[in-house]
Formats: structure tokens, sequence, C-alpha cells
């Protein structure tokens, strides 16, 4: 579990590396491989920026996300860096057509996207780097590289486990080299941060952490954007005297679960075929393990009540919640769980399967319904119980909207730099453990 730092005088990063290549931070969370990696990287460099530490994101541009206007090209590589705000630069690396044909094809190209990496930075800045944060695995692997030549520290996020992924979702398809290389950043990198003390306890059961190179820093929301509606919330009247309105939104792959979403719908129409329902899905297809939502929902018998929307940015995201009676997140892991924040700080109750971080996020029978399997018949009476009893909603809605509060993206850049200062401070952290004795 994450601790308190020690006392005394600690070293504070001046200047911050955030490295994400299989994925720019800019890009459209829903599309591609971009869901809530992309919203954490973009959100937290954004605050430790406005706190005054210097933040360079470094990716790749293999789905875009180069702010084209107040850029400059580099000599001849096609590299770009941009200025986001003062104190935050993204530097993007373009990448050979091989890897844009097949992701898995970066790690060929570590060395050299650490080595251009390396490049930039120094060219746009000659203060030095205090320490490198790297977010999924394959930019791990090439944040060992970079945060060694630039003599700085390496601070890692996993964002998801491979191994614990495998282990909730068997089907699901893994690159074979994907658990060594986690064991390889576990062990090298000075901390490991989780988003919840369900991550942080994989970590420590998966790789043998102790617990001083584990800190916590969950992500938040933007609450200026999610929030409940202004005024009167229209979905206090029960769906006896309008459709009932459920949202799934994320990357259209099986390990997400749209599919649970989609049979689950089916069944409760089938249960309560007096009552109208409406679902919609934003997202777009994602991976080798895509799934097609429009054949499912003819299985299903939705097809007339279901609207597909591609990958909205925050402020449309925002409105579909608020005008949602409950969001669906059927997902077999995740490591938090972004969205379903996003949707409790909307007034939107979540229904969601009972893992990783829904666990920690999702407070059962206050904020919404965890449910311990995905049988679609067992989320049909999930949602078929919370219409029965539509004074249930509206103390669900108001506890989200009120426990989402506390979420802030300041409050997960403090959360950070404590990080931050235990990497750069590794006897301080030690120095806090209870000593034991048998």
């Amino acid at each position: 579990m994450p601790i308190e730092s020690g006392a005394g005088p600690q070293a504070a990063a001046r200047r911050v590396v955030m490295l994400s290549l299989h994925t720019s931070p800019l890009a459209q969370a829903g599309t591609g491989d971009a869901g809530g990696l992309n919203v954490y990287v973009n959100e937290l460099a954004h605050a430790l920026a406005s706190r005054g530490t210097a933040v360079d994101i470094v990716t790749t541009d293999l789905d875009g996300g180069c702010a084209q206007d107040s850029s400059t090209a580099h000599e001849n590589s096609g590299d770009r860096v941009s200025t986001l705000q003062p104190g935050l630069r993204v530097h993007v690396l373009r990448v050979c057509k091989r890897c844009r044909e097949d992701k898995s094809r970066l790690l060929q190209c570590i060395e050299d996207l650490s080595r251009r990496a390396l490049a930039s930075l120094q060219m746009v800045d000659p203060q030095p780097v205090d320490l490198v944060h790297s977010h999924y695995w394959i930019s791990g692997l090439a944040g060992i590289s970079l945060a060694d030549s630039l003599n700085a520290k390496l601070v890692h996020t996993m964002h998801t486990i491979g191994a614990v992924k495998k282990e909730r979702d068997p089907d699901s398809t893994e690159d074979p080299r994907r658990h060594e290389a986690e064991q390889l950043i576990t062990a090298t990198a000075a901390t490991l941060t989780a988003n919840t003390r369900r991550e942080a306890e994989d970590l420590e059961r998966i790789f043998d952490l102790p617990v001083h190179r584990i800190a916590m820093v969950q992500p938040g929301t933007a609450l200026e954007t999610f929030h409940p509606p202004e005024g009167d919330d229209p979905r206090v009247e029960p769906p006896t005297r309008r459709p009932l309105r459920l949202t799934f939104a994320g990357r259209l792959q099986p390990h997400k679960g749209p599919q649970v979403a989609v049979a689950a719908v089916g069944r409760l129409r089938k249960l309560l075929p007096g009552l109208s329902v409406e679902l919609t899905v934003a997202g777009r297809q994602s991976g080798l393990d895509s799934v097609d939502i429009a054949d499912l929902a003819e299985k299903a018998g939705i097809t007339d009540i279901l609207e597909l929307r591609t990958p909205l940015p925050h402020p449309d995201l925002a409105d579909l919640f608020r005008a949602s009676d409950a969001l669906l997140v059927p997902s077999y892991s995740e490591s938090f769980g972004l969205v379903a924040l996003e949707a409790k700080a909307c007034g939107t109750p979540v229904l969601a399967h009972n893992v990783g971080g829904l666990a920690e996020l999702v407070d059962h029978g206050t904020t919404g319904i965890l449910i311990d399997t995905l049988d679609p018949d067992q989320w049909a009476a999930a949602i078929h119980g919370l219409v029965s009893d539509w004074g249930r909603w509206k103390a669900f809605s108001e506890a989200a909207a009120q426990l989402a509060r506390s979420y802030s993206w300041d409050s997960t850049a403090k959360q950070a730099l404590q990080a931050y200062s235990e990497a750069l401070n590794p006897y301080s952290a030690i120095a806090t453990q209870p000593c034991t004795s048998d």
C-alpha cells in the first residue's frame, strides 16, 4: 500500500518527461487504443504544468496528437514539438509505415525512439530532466533507456497489467512479450504508481514489489465539464412515463464488454416488455478482437432502440451522461475505470462489473450497483431492480455527484508530485516502514 514520505528536505521534480508511445495523449478517447490512459496523461501533464513543474510529453504520430499551430519540425527527422501551454510541450516522433500497420513493431524501434526523444528534449531545453514517467509497458521499456540516458529516475504506471487481464479474460489477445517486459520495468523503475488499492495489491502479488516502491496516484476528472444537469434534472421522472436511457461508452472490444451491454438490454426488453428502453453505444472498433455491435444488436432484438455514436469529445460525452439514466461498464477488468468517474460526476449512476478499480470507484448501493458476473441475465435483473425503485435512482444520482467532487486533476497532480519525491528520495520512504520481528 502507498505510504507517507519521511520528514526532512525532499528533492522536487522540476522537469518531468511523460512517455506514451503507443498512443497519443491528445488523441480522442474511444478511438483506436485511446482511452482512459490518454485522458490521464494529458490531464495530469496540464495539472503538473499549472503547478509549476515543466512537463514534456513524448509520443508518436501513430494516431495524431501534434497541435500543428506553433509547432516546429526537427530537420530531416519529421519529428515535431509543440507548446500546449507555458511549461508544457509535446514531442511527436514520426514512426515508420510498418509500425502504423502493426503497433507491436514499436518494440523493434524502442532504441531509435529513445534516441530521438533524447535529441528532441535536449534540443528544446537544456534544463536537466529529473524524472521520466512512462505509461503502459511499451513506453516503460523505452523509459528504461531514456531515463538512463538522461540520468533521471523512472516512474512507471501500468494502467493495465497483462497477467491481471489474462486472469480476468483468458480469451483476450496479449503480446507474448508483455509479461517479461513488465517484470523488467517493475525491477528497474524507482516507483510504480497505482490507481487503486487493488492495483497496488496486484503489483505486490504479481511482481513481488515491496510496499515502499508503490505510490497511489488516483485519476481525477474535469469537474468543470463533468457535472450534473443545471437546474431541475429531467431524469428524476420515472421511466414509466418516458424511455429508460442506458449508455455504454468506450472502445468496442470484447474486453470492455459492449457485447454484455447489448445482450443485457435485449434480456431486459423481454423481462419488461412494456418498458420503453433506449441504448446508446459510443465508441469505435479497437484492436484485433473488435466486435460488431450492429450484428449483436440484431441477434439481441434491439436494433430499433440502439443508437451508435462515434467517440465523443468531453463536452459532448458529458451531455450524453447527463441525458442517461445509467452507464453500463461490463469490463472484464479495469485498473481504474475513468469513464465511470466521469459519469458519476454528472450524477449518473453506474452499473459496473465488480472488478479492479470499478470495485472501489462504484460505491455499491450508494452511487450505483456492482455486479459479480458478466451474465447478461444478471445485468438485466440489476437494471430491472433500479427501474422498480426510482427513488433509489435519485439517491444514487445525488451521492454519485457529491462523491465525485473529491476527484480533481489538481489532486492527482499533488499525488504524482509526492510519488516523484519518493522516487527521487527513496531512503525517506524506506525509513518510514515499520520494523517487524519474528
